[in-house]
């Protein structure tokens, strides 16, 4: 399991990543799409919208399994080296990906700020392709173009309105991203009425 406290892209450590986790399982009742997360089509997951008209924030949120998208600047040769807003590296930009129809429907800005929990850590990126992440999620899994992470227990947290600056053609500006994503995240725990976390422990 990665230690989130040393990813430059993590969350702060006084972000209480098990309790908004737990609050976004427990908000599923407003569904605005379902779509399937495999090309056969035989497991579905929802989208939701019981988070959008909080106080200080509007997110949507879902949970799925986790794949690496093979688009983008230095991608698998079976890839698109172009990603939906750019030509993104995925070594240098953590990105997510959403499908085109919800990116519409929801009216989801290009390169939106996500907040990903995933084997226990909370990670930002933006949404980039509609079409990486997954082997800082999971560094021991050997995760790759052939090979994704196939439980559909990663939380995927979308600020719909929310862009961090910086962003280029192939990289972004990864504090900027890291800024605003602790500024949303804790707002949004603020909201959820969730206690701050201790900061990590030096090594």
């Amino acid at each position: 399991m990665h230690d989130g406290c040393n990813v430059e892209f993590a969350a702060d450590p006084s972000v209480d990543v098990a309790g908004i986790y737990a609050a976004l399982q427990a908000a599923r009742n407003s569904v605005v799409a379902t779509y399937p997360t495999t090309y056969l089509q035989d497991h579905t997951t929802s989208v939701y919208s019981d988070l959008l008209n909080l106080t200080q924030v509007s997110v949507i949120h879902f949970f799925s399994d986790m794949d690496v998208d093979c688009d983008g600047l230095n991608g698998n040769t079976d890839g698109d080296p172009l990603t939906s807003f750019g030509a993104l590296d995925a070594e240098q930009v953590p990105w997510y990906v959403l499908p085109a129809s919800l990116a519409v429907k929801e009216a989801i800005l290009p390169n939106a700020l996500g907040a990903i929990i995933c084997n226990g850590n909370l990670f930002y990126g933006i949404f980039g392709d509609t079409k990486g992440l997954s082997s800082t999620c999971f560094p021991d899994d050997r995760i790759n173009g052939n090979n994704g992470h196939e439980a559909l227990d990663v939380a995927y947290i979308v600020f719909t309105q929310e862009v961090p600056p910086g962003v280029q053609e192939n990289r972004i500006d990864i504090e900027a991203l890291k800024e605003l994503g602790d500024q949303q995240i804790l707002l949004l725990q603020q909201d959820l009425g969730i206690s701050l976390q201790p900061a990590c422990s030096d090594p």
